[in-house]
Parts: C-alpha cells; structure tokens; sequence
C-alpha cells in the first residue's frame, strides 16, 4: 500500500488494499492512518478508489492532512471494497511535508 507523490510531474499514484467492513459506517471514515511519510498541506479528493461489487457502486476516498484515507459515503457490513489502483494529478497549491 503506498501513494506515490512525483513531485517533477505533479502526479499522485494511489495503491492501496482493499478490504471488508464488518460493521455499517455511515458517511466518512479513515481507513488507513500513516504515522509517516508525506502528508499533503490541503484535503485531497482522490476520486473513485474502490468498488462494491455487491451494491454495483464505488466509494470515493480523501487523503487528509494528518496523513489519513478517509473513504467517503459509508458502507454497510459486509461490503468488500475492491481498490482500483489510480493516478491523478496534484491540485494546484498543494505541497507536501
């Protein structure tokens, strides 16, 4: 699991797992906390990261300034969210510390 921040072409690669909820979460919620690493200055909106095979939808993700991925939109128990792996660019203003 891993984001890559490639700095010289202003791109963000997005790796991560994914997984099973075992319990419904309503609205967002962070999935996978890095104590290091970057961590972007500004909230980013990673899109579509994972898809529920189950409810035929995706769930979209936000990486957060304390280093957190937040899936947003909730689930409910049992969905598996399947990652699909994504390359984006890095929004204007954002920097990395």
């Amino acid at each position: 699991m891993e984001i890559i921040v490639d700095q010289r072409n202003r791109l963000l690669h997005v790796h991560l797992s994914g997984f099973k909820l075992r319990v419904g979460l309503p609205g967002s919620f962070a999935v996978f906390h890095w104590k290091s690493g970057p961590k972007p200055s500004q909230t980013i909106d990673l899109g579509c990261l994972w898809s529920i095979p189950s409810g035929n939808f995706a769930n979209q993700a936000r990486w957060q300034t304390n280093g957190d991925v937040a899936v947003v939109g909730g689930g409910n128990a049992d969905d598996r969210l399947i990652h699909t792996p994504r390359t984006l660019p890095i929004p204007d203003g954002v920097t990395f510390g």
